[in-house]
């Protein structure tokens, strides 16, 4: 990306109070819900301050636009589903588990917050202009923690010896995504808890077991 190099901009005021902190975080969880609603160019700064039950000028208090605000969405919603990632890495388990609980995460996430889930498919990993201006590193770092999970199976036998993990993690990596984007986009509707847990069997068998008849 030409501006793979760029820095987020420094927060007007970082929280210095459990008070700030709380306003700050129902700032996010409200523009989450306005930029899943009306999409990230659709939504006005006055809609997230409305939604949140603030003042339109305390909004400014703590981002500098709602770029500022995506910005911070992505970021620390990301560094949290990477973390997750690494903790089902370093767990001691066979690696069919460990697929499952990624499978299982990233379902569970659309379930209980389908409009981050929302923000996140269209707004960040679908978007162009998101990408262009942010460091793709922060986005490939859960590639690489999806690969390296891939890697070590291989190492232990789990996985064939002439996969490539590299490979492998942008196939299981993008599977998840294309799901994801259908129930984003309502194209797979699930209404009931069955629904899903079959769609988790499912994608776990064919992600590990592949399409061929057992």
């Amino acid at each position: 990306m030409s501006q793979a190099g760029a820095t987020a901009p420094t927060p007007r005021h970082a929280p210095r109070t459990p008070r700030s902190a709380h306003t700050r975080e129902r700032i996010i969880a409200a523009a989450t819900e306005v930029f899943a609603r009306s999409g990230f160019h659709g939504a006005k700064v006055a809609d997230i301050a409305e939604q949140a039950g603030i003042a339109y000028g305390l909004v400014y208090h703590y981002f500098h636009n709602k770029e500022d605000i995506l910005a911070a969405i992505f970021t620390e919603r990301w560094a949290q589903y990477v973390t997750y990632l690494h903790e089902v890495g370093d767990t001691d388990i066979g690696f069919r588990e460990q697929m499952r609980r990624l499978v299982h995460f990233w379902v569970e996430v659309y379930r209980r917050e389908p409009a981050l889930m929302t923000v996140m498919i269209n707004e960040v990993t679908r978007s162009y202009e998101f990408l262009e201006s942010h460091d793709i590193g922060t986005v490939m770092v859960a590639f690489e923690a999806i690969e390296q999970i891939i890697r070590r199976a291989r190492d232990r036998g789990e996985v064939a010896t002439g996969v490539d993990p590299q490979l492998a993690s942008y196939v299981v990596f993008g599977a998840a995504e294309m799901v994801l984007t259908g129930y984003v986009m309502g194209t797979l509707r699930r209404d009931e808890p069955a629904a899903f847990a079959g769609d988790e069997t499912q994608m776990l068998e064919v992600l590990l077991d592949g399409l061929a008849p057992r």
